[in-house]
């Protein structure tokens, strides 16, 4: 072709559609932008502390252990291996599955069993006496 002609079967749309978008892009839409207002200090609100917000960020021990952790797992890297005779895993059972029913969603066994134990250690006058049933001060 000679210079300075185009071709009549070019493709124009794509043309015209780069063109919408570069114009698009450059032009930034006032309701995108967060409204700063002035107080009689002159400062904006985007150079004020947000003190009377309560949108601060968190962290992640901020929150219950349950809610807080990906995985059952996570932050367990202690592990307590029980060998139990058969009346105390069928107790386990029992007390996991009576547990379960207090609460609306699934309860993990090894939250179930943590927290049987626990609840040992916090007694120890339960844990004794079961020791003394066993023969422990015979």
């Amino acid at each position: 072709m000679k210079s300075g002609t185009t071709d009549p079967f070019a493709n124009d749309d794509e043309d015209e559609q780069t063109a919408e978008t570069d114009s698009t892009n450059s032009q930034t839409d006032e309701s995108d932008l967060p409204a700063e207002t002035s107080n009689s200090e002159g400062q904006t609100d985007s150079d004020q502390s947000p003190s009377g917000s309560n949108t601060r960020q968190f962290d992640r021990s901020d929150l219950p252990r349950i809610v807080g952790r990906d995985k059952v797992k996570d932050d367990r890297d202690d592990v307590h291996q029980l060998f139990v005779y058969e009346d105390t895993d069928d107790m386990e059972e029992r007390a996991r599955r009576d547990l379960t029913d207090r609460f609306d969603e699934d309860l993990y066994k090894l939250d179930a069993r943590e927290a049987i134990y626990r609840a040992g250690m916090e007694n120890l006058d339960d844990a004794e006496d079961i020791l003394r049933e066993w023969g422990q001060d015979f």
